[in-house]
């Protein structure tokens, strides 16, 4: 592994052209996407007939693709390169944007979300690339860039979709195709492949075999249910916040969008810088426990707010939890994969993820439809809970094992 803090840089405009910005730039751009297409979803699709469950639907079929493709292109990156993976999936999310933004009727929407969700699972290519770049003293940091453009992807893409589509409906999926074919040709030129030689033989076993192996080691199995369980509770509250802004604050698009770009400054901040900072004091670990116990609070409380000025804090906090919680578990999940495997682990936390973003949009929007508005919420909380008692287990936090 390279040394990407100090040959990379973390900083400064010149980031943006180095290996690790581009990434970032990459993640940030896809998020963007996803970000512009969250507030736009329910009333959007409302206007070509589509039901509440319809709409989670919507949502839930970006996810059904990751958790199909996620694997997949953790394999082919760690056999084939994380360049050709990251370039393909820059292409294809431009496509996709383009078809959502001009689609005549409900089932191109889906096609849309199809070829977004195949084009997004790249995202586990994109860690690797992060993990091959840099050192296990500046993972977490490196980690904690990609869920800064993660958080960055939510205060860009709803406002995108909130401000640009009282413009034009179109305008926001025109603006974020642009923005990833620019990527594309700078990625093109500047970006240049790090997969570890020989690393290709590991990763011809089959990818139910690499799944099943991962959630079954002691390695990899607690954080892998951390990340789904955790993600199954922090999307059910994104697919199901614009609905229960609306019913409890009357919130609008250009609402919803402020919201969500409060969350993504939070998380941006937290995730970018602070979350490093705090793991190099005391540990991954007390970080992870932190976060996982704080977003379970902050959902649970969400889901009881009554007032708009108690709203904000309890967002801040959500924020917080969240930005400690992601990057880190991520990190931890890397520092302990060899060097030859990084794309096909992080392939399967990818994956997880996926599944959690398959299931939470249609459960989420029925229990809102069925048990009542603050009810998703509640329902997040829980499994946060339940991922904060699988940190605590002494099991979970035991040294690496070598591969």
């Amino acid at each position: 592994m390279s040394g990407g803090g100090r040959r990379h840089g973390f900083g400064g405009l010149a980031f943006f052209v180095t290996p690790l910005g581009i990434i970032f730039s990459t993640v940030l751009i896809d998020l963007i996407g996803f970000g512009i297409v969250i507030p736009l979803v329910p009333l959007y699709a409302e206007e070509f007939g589509a039901s509440v469950v319809e709409i989670g639907l919507l949502t839930g079929v970006y996810a059904l693709m990751q958790l199909i493709f996620a694997p997949i292109w953790g394999r082919v990156s760690d056999r084939f390169g994380r360049r050709p993976v990251i370039l393909g999936s820059l292409l294809g999310s431009s496509v996709a944007w383009l078809m959502f933004g001009f689609a005549p009727a409900l089932w191109v929407l889906f096609l849309a979300r199809i070829l977004d969700g195949i084009s997004g699972a790249s995202y586990a290519a994109a860690q690797a690339y992060v993990a091959d770049i840099t050192t296990d003293e500046d993972r977490v940091r490196g980690m904690g860039l990609i869920g800064a453009a993660f958080g960055l992807g939510f205060i860009i893409g709803p406002g995108i979709g909130g401000l640009f589509a009282a413009i034009d409906p179109r305008a926001p999926f025109i603006l974020a195709a642009t923005a990833a074919l620019a990527n594309f040709a700078l990625a093109w030129k500047r970006l240049p492949e790090t997969r570890p030689r020989g690393s290709h033989e590991g990763a011809r076993q089959s990818r139910w075999t690499a799944l099943f192996r991962a959630v079954g080691s002691r390695e990899y199995g607690p954080l892998i249910w951390i990340a789904f369980l955790g993600g199954l509770g922090f999307v059910a509250m994104e697919s199901v916040f614009s609905l229960f802004g609306n019913r409890r604050f009357d919130f609008g698009l250009t609402e919803t969008g402020l919201v969500f770009v409060f969350i993504g400054v939070f998380a941006a901040i937290i995730q970018g810088g602070v979350v490093h900072r705090l793991t190099s004091r005391v540990g991954e670990w007390p970080v992870l426990r932190a976060g996982l116990w704080m977003t379970a609070a902050a959902l649970v409380m969400l889901a009881f707010t009554t007032q708009l000025w108690a709203l904000f804090p309890v967002l801040a906090l959500l924020a917080l939890g969240s930005g400690l919680t992601f990057p880190t578990v991520n990190a931890i999940v890397s520092q302990r994969a060899p060097a030859g495997d990084q794309g096909g682990i992080l392939g399967v936390m990818a994956s997880a993820g996926g599944l959690a973003r398959l299931i939470a949009p249609i459960a989420a929007t029925a229990l809102f439809q069925e048990v009542g508005v603050g009810s998703p919420l509640v329902t997040g909380g829980m499994l946060f809970v339940a991922c904060g008692l699988i940190a605590a287990m002494p099991m979970t936090r035991r040294p690496t094992v070598a591969a």
